[in-house]
């Protein structure tokens, strides 16, 4: 075990451009900077200047990453009391020593709702004492504070905070985008923790770009009521107008990193995913997070689609749940059991039939993220028929429901 202090002071190492950067301790003494992407118990792959490198974790004496310390960053804050100044504090440091700058920024802009006057906390933001007010910046200028927190209320002017992963904005006040920024950094690790290491995904090293409206003035035309995932501009937006949603914040990060992913990570512009295998996803992925300070819990059942689907009249068929497009969830039609059915069979194909699926349905999302996804790809992964799927999916849904 590394003594914590001298974890922070080795994380605080910069990459050649001054931004922070991972560290690579090899057993040969030879020390390797850049962005670790991946790691499981026998690789590892490090990013330098746009090149990727394999290397064996046998041959690795230390392994100091961004991505792990803001998962113990994440979980500090989980257990601290946001309501005391010297929690905020200790938390505030670790983040800055971690070198994750975008999230020290959430806890000195509490600690700043606690301690107006908090010296560490202004010098940190970059405030600037005024008269008796503070300045804060504000794009390339500067602006009193109180006039910065009235600015923000507006699109135009909204609020722009950055995390390790994402890009967050929002007109929301100020202390529900802070609270807002930690759940983004949650959702991706709750992504990454169900299928990430199954299908080796490698980190995202591109800004993730989050809007949240607080009006629905600013809303897109184009989006739905409740929020929306742009693939083409790489953009999730959602409406808060009446309330911030977080399973529709979830649902919609889960098609972000779905896409990006499978996508724009791998050098494609442009992809489709199957309409079933993206929405069931999305619900799934979605159904166990809750908002700041909740904790996630990763399989929480969705009780209320195993009972529409298990109420409805004429339930789609497994052939029409694995043919729906993209459209055919915008459609009035159906479309909450289609949402329903989509769900229930993926969880059905990870945890029905006491996991007898599972193997079959990680092997299918590899041919997906290859490429592949067709209905025939599916039967092939599963190696079984579809009136026998079928009929154990059905009766999976009616226990379920008891």
């Amino acid at each position: 075990m590394i003594a914590p202090a001298l974890v922070l002071a080795l994380l605080a190492l910069a990459a050649p451009g001054g931004e922070p950067s991972d560290r690579v301790l090899l057993k040969s003494g030879k020390e390797l900077l850049g962005r670790v992407l991946f790691q499981d118990a026998t690789t590892l792959v490090l990013r330098q200047d746009g090149r990727d490198t394999e290397l064996e974790l046998a041959s690795i004496a230390r392994v100091e990453s961004r991505r792990a310390n803001l998962a113990t960053l994440l979980e500090n804050a989980a257990r601290s009391d946001l309501g005391r100044v010297e929690e905020l504090e200790l938390l505030a440091a670790q983040a800055e020593e971690m070198g994750l700058p975008g999230e020290a920024q959430v806890f000195w802009w509490r600690l700043l709702r606690l301690d107006p006057e908090h010296a560490g906390a202004r010098r940190a933001l970059g405030h600037e004492q005024r008269g008796g007010g503070w300045s804060v910046p504000h794009g390339r200028r500067r602006v009193d504070e109180a006039r910065r927190v009235a600015l923000a209320r507006d699109w135009g002017t909204a609020w722009e905070l950055a995390s390790f992963h994402y890009r967050l904005r929002t007109n929301l006040p100020l202390e529900r985008a802070l609270e807002l920024l930690l759940d983004l950094e949650r959702v991706y690790a709750a992504f990454y923790a169900e299928i990430g290491a199954e299908l080796r995904l490698h980190d995202v090293t591109r800004p993730l770009s989050v809007h949240v409206h607080a009006t629905r003035v600013s809303y897109p035309e184009t989006a739905n009521d409740w929020g929306s995932y742009d693939s083409g501009a790489d953009v999730v937006h959602v409406n808060a107008a009446e309330r911030l949603d977080c399973g529709v914040l979830a649902h919609e990060l889960v098609h972000q990193l779905l896409y990006v992913t499978a996508f724009r990570e791998r050098g494609a512009s442009t992809g489709t995913l199957p309409g079933w295998l993206d929405e069931g996803l999305a619900e799934y992925l979605g159904a166990g997070v809750s908002c700041w300070p909740a904790p996630h819990e990763p399989g929480r059942l969705r009780l209320d689609h195993f009972r529409a689907q298990a109420g409805a009249a004429r339930p789609l068929d497994l052939t029409r749940v694995l043919t729906l497009s993209a459209d055919d969830y915008y459609a009035s039609s159906d479309r909450d059991l289609k949402y329903a059915q989509s769900y229930t069979l993926v969880q059905f194909l990870l945890h029905g039939d006491d996991g007898r699926h599972r193997a079959g349905f990680l092997d299918f999302l590899r041919q997906v993220y290859a490429g592949k996804g067709s209905s025939t790809d599916l039967k092939r992964a599963l190696d079984t028929d579809w009136r026998t799927l079928e009929r154990a999916w059905t009766a999976h849904v009616k226990r379920q429901v008891g």
